[in-house]
């Protein structure tokens, strides 16, 4: 028999499980062991996980299969949570418990934790089962050669399993699943909700608020180089905290997202002699991959925060801990949906999420190194996935939600890529371009620049996904005028423009249109024009045309009805190095380069006004109905070419 604890910290509880009763085994008597399974997590939630399905079979019967939905939302499981078995008489039979836990729903999965144990005789043990960061990636969902999920009888997906067979993931290493139920601690409430019972009556760790005085650290990648079972960083003396620095994982405020380690755990940290920190080698592996920014640490202990343990959960509207008292990011602050970027240059966003390029450093010659990468998370930010690595200088960038395929150009080797979604190989669509510039899609046509070339190009897409193809490539015609270096490219319909942005320090861009196969020049003698936008009527007709002077400080826009192309007229100026655009429904939108600002004002010109300030560099910009995003492109290189990796893709509602 089931029955159902409404304590928010509970799965299944009160009688708990018992297990012969679930399995038609042998019964359940007497003085019964228990095993209570803890899950708990490092990450926020709805934001990192928003599914969790627990699935527990013994000797291969399934005893427990729920799906828990809208994690972190009012109505939805809290965590810490609990779910208790009874042992039957035969106390040898095998208990697998999995955890899945999936992102956008129960087919995103993310991760997952398995285990292989029995349930104790005369005692009630402890079996923790925690949903970390550190395997966010553990596991997929099982697809077919056209990348739809596979499902089981009951329609639920098949999950691949990113270690070996009879392995599971935990912080972020492959360990054998099997667990000798003898080993595992007795249970205690106290020792996992916060010191209380579960009913919001223990304490949290305030993530924020514990890390807000905090000191980033890098770890030993030498050390590691050298001994990759070990993975090593310094600390300070005395009592600390210790979060890893990630690029949207984990608990966010305005500039920085942590995800808290539990002090003196294998899983967590250990402070060893001569103040040496022991960390999960998965550490050390994700920061020699850029995909950590490294750790930070904040003293623990009186006057502070106390010190993170495996018994003090984090705090966040999905803890069953805290009594709802914690420190959330400020409403009013822009959110980062991913930190610690290296100099984005485009962004766009889609209802399935936001993609942006992380643009490519540069060697002691000005050769770009091959270390550009396309990312997408989703509109409320988390752990970024890589759609394309190791890229050549890649600039600009288009997702086709339809297709499920994100495309880029690369300026360095000269290639139009393309890779899907859900993830896989990116592959070159087109190359032997003269360094590819701007790219837009309409439909089912991509549009973009060759900024050596001098041409405007279009070709048709066909197929789906890993299966994309491009066809034969058509150059859009010049205008009447001596024009050179096509930048960025907008398009709508049967509308297609785009800006020359001349050279630094003169006045010799310009802006061109071109609509049913005739190209009309909109703008001469604009200084540097860059960024440009079409404002598109509900039908997809693009009914005017903006662009922002990098160098003049203006932003100007030409009507475009059916018949003729308007004259351009300057709906605002000095704004500085004007260095994004993009418009709604009301208002144009732009960032300030020189004064670290996002503005916006009327689409027909008025007063404008700051929607953010002190941002590092911002660049590209979007919106959506409910919201504005940019991209900072961060501190310069220092001297030696490292760059300084404070890069952030970041959200403000409007």
């Amino acid at each position: 028999m089931r029955r159902w604890r409404t304590r928010a910290g509970s799965i299944a509880a009160v009688g708990l499980l018992c297990l012969a009763a679930a399995a038609a085994g042998p019964g359940c008597s007497g003085e019964r062991g228990q095993l209570m399974v803890v899950f708990q997590t490092d990450m926020a939630l709805p934001k990192d996980i928003d599914t969790v399905r627990v699935e527990a079979t013994l000797d291969g019967s399934v005893v427990y299969d729920q799906t828990f939905e809208r994690l972190g939302s009012e109505g939805s499981i809290r965590l810490p949570a609990t779910l208790g078995f009874l042992a039957s008489d035969d106390p040898t039979q095998a208990l697998r418990v999995r955890v899945i836990a999936s992102r956008g729903g129960a087919d995103g999965v993310r991760l997952l934790r398995e285990v292989v144990t029995t349930v104790p005789e005369g005692r009630t043990a402890t079996l923790h089962m925690p949903i970390q960061f550190l395997c966010d990636g553990s596991a997929d969902v099982e697809r077919d050669a056209q990348g739809n999920p596979l499902r089981d009888a009951q329609g639920k997906v098949l999950v691949k399993n990113g270690c070996p067979e009879g392995q599971s993931c935990v912080a972020g290493s492959c360990v054998p699943r099997e667990i000798d139920s003898r080993a595992l601690p007795a249970y205690a409430a106290a020792a996992v909700f916060g010191g209380g019972s579960g009913d919001s009556d223990g304490l949290c760790f305030d993530t924020l608020r514990c890390f807000a005085a905090a000191t980033s650290a890098p770890v030993d990648l030498e050390a590691f180089a050298a001994d990759e079972t070990t993975c090593l960083a310094d600390a300070p003396g005395g009592e600390i905290n210790v979060a890893l620095l990630t690029q949207g994982g984990g608990i966010c405020g305005e500039g920085a997202c942590y995800v808290p380690l539990d002090a003196e755990s294998d899983a967590g940290f250990r402070v060893e002699e001569g103040n040496r920190l022991r960390l999960p080698v998965e550490v050390c592996r994700r920061a020699q991959q850029g995909k950590l920014a490294g750790i930070a640490i904040a003293p623990a202990g009186e006057g502070t925060c106390r010190q993170k343990g495996t018994d003090l959960p984090t705090c966040g509207p999905w803890a069953a801990s805290g009594g709802g008292q914690y420190t959330a990011p400020d409403a009013s602050a822009p959110t980062p949906v991913a930190v610690a970027q290296v100099h984005p240059v485009s962004l766009r966003v889609t209802a399935g999420g936001v993609a942006w390029i992380s643009g490519a450093t540069f060697d002691e010659g000005g050769a770009a190194r091959r270390d550009g990468e396309l990312k997408i998370a989703p509109q409320g930010g988390g752990e970024p996935l890589i759609l394309g690595a190791a890229q050549a200088s890649p600039r600009d960038l288009a997702v086709d939600e339809a297709r499920q395929v994100a495309f880029w150009t690369n300026a360095e080797d000269g290639t139009l890529m393309a890779a899907p979604l859900v993830g896989g190989e990116p592959r070159a669509l087109l190359g032997g371009l003269e360094q590819p510039e701007g790219l837009s899609l309409s439909g089912d046509v991509l549009t973009w620049t060759e900024l050596w070339g001098g041409g405007v190009f279009r070709a048709v897409l066909s197929g789906d996904g890993a299966e994309v193809e491009l066809g034969a490539p058509e150059e859009l015609a010049p205008p009447d005028t001596v024009v050179a270096s096509p930048y960025r490219v907008a398009s709508a319909g049967d509308t297609v423009c785009w800006t020359y942005q001349g050279t630094l320090g003169r006045t010799d861009g310009a802006v061109a249109c071109s609509r049913g196969g005739v190209t009309v020049l909109v703008a001469a003698e604009q200084p540097t024009p860059r960024e440009i936008a079409l404002d598109v009527d509900g039908q997809g007709n693009a009914t005017a045309v903006y662009w922002a002077s990098f160098e003049g400080g203006s932003v100007f826009r030409a009507a475009l009805d059916e018949s003729e192309i308007g004259e351009a007229e300057e709906v605002v100026s000095g704004q500085g190095q004007l260095n994004g655009l993009a418009v709604d429904g009301t208002h144009v939108y732009w960032t300030r380069r020189d004064e670290g600002t996002v503005v916006r004002a009327p689409k027909g010109g008025g007063e404008p006004e700051v929607l953010a300030s002190r941002q590092r560099r911002p660049g590209d910009i979007a919106v959506d109905a409910e919201a504005v995003y940019w991209i900072n492109e961060g501190s310069p290189d220092q001297d030696d070419g490292t760059p300084a990796k404070d890069g952030a893709v970041l959200k403000l509602a409007k």
